[in-house]
């Protein structure tokens, strides 16, 4: 009886629903003919406005009533009402702006038309009329185009709504449809169904299956059954998975673990053997990883004391004395070499059983390292080489005990502040500018520095610096290593006056007056001035030797020293050859003919009396000049020359001074010049 109802209500239902969609399908298409004949009654009214412009018969009857047709229409669609044989309601509120304006523009239209008939034919004003009719028509052409198009998308609006009502309609149908049958399969079909469907469902192993059959008859204690029992073995199989899951996560990360190519990862059984062994453990003791893992022993692997500390190690752990340890100690590889490990273990359980489970590292290296570290660190601490480490910009880091030492000066004194707190004075800015520059283009640089102790004594360095980068490239530090040479410097500076001055006078010996011959011509060469070569010979020299004795001589020879020193610049050179020969190098001259001027100061000079103890002397000199480049352009051509003008000169009587001239050449090299006055 319930069922038949709910079909006769549902086709009342449907056909109440079809007429009420008829009625405003047919309401919407009644609007859309009057505003589509609005649109048709302004064209028609100035179509026919213009033809009787031109027409001079009186107007159609019919034409008259299109105005009062055209506002009958828009009343209509306004109010409501009857027009055209349609029965029209009022659009929607939301329409009724665009009624205004088209009523608006329909008034403008009607002035236009009513000017355009009063305007006389071919009349001037007629053009402009015409115009105004062209453009009101067209406005009001427009407004009721947007209307007709509102309408449009209206009546597809309602056509819409339509179809999905429809669609409501069915699906209404389809359920009130599936309620009838509910209702005549509730109490027996679908209960049946409902306990085959789960059924079914959990032996396939969908154990989430549940039956919603009310409770208070069989069928429904029955399905109260079923779930409660899928509920117990859902919950089990939940329990399962995620133990399942866990294992695998651990099992992941595990693996993952066991892949690193950094530690050896191991397992240990209670007799102390290996159960399981990653690739790096196998690589890192020199066996293959199946070997590792076939029971093989830690006796194998640790010889004497150390396999007595990894057994004593291992014990505590699986007696419950420690859960964990670290320690590290020396292992044999398969190949026989003796390596360092660090060794990490924990106590777990496996399969029930105590297992040891750790990872291991190779320490060799670092032990190694470790070693060097010390021994640099007692060379460091030890050494009589000062040290001192700066950062990059010359700050001191550190300095070594040595550094103390040499400079006076403890790490408290110079931790933190640069290098120049050694700094003497005597360099200008020039010279460490260069060893920055050096510095930064090649990371080192050595030579001497004169510096500062302390104690304000300043000593001669040999400073080595060099720089340690980083993996970047960047500066890490710089290392300074130097030594106290003072003492040093003043023997090889001693040695070196020795080999490059005469004992005697103190002046530059023959050594010496050649290399700065040598450089005088290679400095002309490269564009500097012309010099002269003056080569004397003392006259008279002989007699004051043989006749006041050796010492006499000689402290003769020191006032010849001093007095031709005092002649000549700073930037000219005085040597003594030997004997009683010495030469002159009289650098740039700017006029050769300043050499006689210098000549004849050096002869005077010379020729004043001489006191030696209790005696006074009078001598004279000898002095031939040769000139570079124009007498010759080597060392040997320069003194040959200035060697025959001074033969010419004492061949001319004592006490003269020549110019080498070629004309001396035939005095030829056979000669052979008196060693003394």
């Amino acid at each position: 009886m319930l069922a038949f109802t709910l079909v006769v209500l549902l086709a009342i239902g449907n056909v109440s629903i079809v007429q009420l969609l008829l009625r405003e399908s047919d309401g919407v298409a009644a609007t859309l003919n009057v505003a589509g004949k609005m649109r048709m009654l302004g064209q028609r009214i100035g179509l026919e406005t213009l033809a009787a412009r031109r027409n001079p018969d009186p107007p159609d009857p019919a034409s008259t009533d299109l105005s009062a047709a055209f506002e009958a229409a828009h009343d209509a669609l306004r109010f409501g009402g009857h027009v055209f044989g349609l029965d029209i309601r009022p659009v929607p509120a939301a329409l009724a702006p665009q009624l205004q304006d088209i009523r608006q523009a329909w008034l403008r239209y009607r002035r236009a038309v009513d000017a355009l008939a009063d305007a006389p034919v071919e009349a001037p004003g007629e053009r402009a009329a015409v115009a105004d009719l062209t453009r009101a028509g067209a406005d009001l052409l427009a407004r009721t185009e947007a209307l007709v198009d509102r309408l449009v998308a209206r009546a597809k609006e309602i056509q819409r709504r339509a179809l999905y009502s429809a669609y409501a309609l069915f699906a209404l149908d389809l359920l009130l449809l599936g309620l009838a049958g509910w209702v005549v399969s509730r109490r027996i079909l679908r209960p049946i169904q409902t306990l085959a469907r789960q059924c079914r469902a959990l032996a396939a192993g969908d154990h989430g299956a549940r039956s919603s059959l009310p409770p208070g008859d069989e069928l429904g204690e029955l399905g109260r059954a079923l779930n409660d029992s899928a509920a117990h073995i859902e919950q089990l199989l939940q329990d399962v998975e995620k133990e399942h899951a866990a294992l695998a996560d651990a099992q992941a990360m595990f693996d993952g673990l066991s892949a690193n190519t950094v530690a050896g990862i191991y397992m240990v059984d209670e007799t102390l053997r290996f159960t399981y062994a990653n690739e790096r453990m196998a690589d890192m003791l020199g066996y293959s990883q199946a070997e590792l893992m076939d029971g093989f022993p830690l006796e194998r692997l640790f010889v004497g004391p150390a396999y007595e500390t990894v057994r004593a190690q291992a014990l505590d752990r699986f007696e419950g004395h420690e859960t964990r340890t670290r320690y590290e100690c020396a292992a044999r590889r398969g190949d026989g070499e003796q390596i360092e490990l660090e060794i990490f273990g924990s106590l777990m359980k496996l399969h029930g059983r105590p297992t040891l489970i750790g990872i291991m590292f190779d320490i060799t290296e670092r032990k190694r390292a470790e070693v060097s570290a010390r021994r640099a660190a007692l060379v460091y601490a030890h050494t009589s080489e000062a040290m001192v480490v700066t950062d990059a910009n010359g700050v001191i880091q550190d300095v070594n005990p040595a550094f103390t030492a040499v400079t006076g000066y403890g790490p408290q004194d110079v931790l933190g502040r640069t290098m120049s707190v050694l700094s003497s004075g005597r360099h200008g800015e020039d010279f460490y500018r260069a060893m920055w520059a050096d510095l930064q283009a090649t990371g080192r640089w050595n030579g001497d520095i004169h510096n500062r102790r302390k104690s304000g004594e300043e000593y001669v360095e040999r400073l080595s610096i060099n720089t340690s980068y980083n993996e970047d490239g960047s500066v890490n530090c710089r290392i300074g290593l130097f030594s106290d040479v003072t003492e040093k410097r003043r023997r090889e500076a001693s040695i070196w006056h020795q080999a490059h001055y005469d004992h005697l006078t103190q002046l530059p010996n023959r050594q010496m007056f050649e290399e700065n011959l040598r450089r005088s011509i290679q400095h002309t060469r490269q564009g500097g001035l012309p010099f002269a070569l003056l080569f004397l010979d003392l006259d008279l020299f002989k007699d004051v030797n043989d006749t006041l004795g050796h010492e006499a001589g000689d402290q003769l020879l020191r006032l010849v020293a001093r007095r031709l020193s005092e002649c000549v610049r700073s930037s000219d050179l005085v040597a003594r050859l030997g004997g009683d020969e010495f030469t002159l190098l009289i650098r740039d001259l700017q006029n050769p003919d300043d050499i006689f001027s210098l000549a004849d100061k050096i002869l005077d000079s010379l020729s004043q009396p001489f006191s030696l103890g209790g005696h006074t002397v009078r001598i004279s000199a000898s002095m031939g000049a040769s000139f570079h480049p124009r007498d010759g352009d080597s060392d040997s051509e320069l003194l040959r020359a200035a060697d025959l003008a001074m033969y010419a000169a004492k061949e001319q009587g004592r006490n003269h001074f020549r110019v080498y001239s070629a004309d001396m050449r035939g005095l030829g090299p056979a000669r052979i010049r008196p060693q003394s006055g």
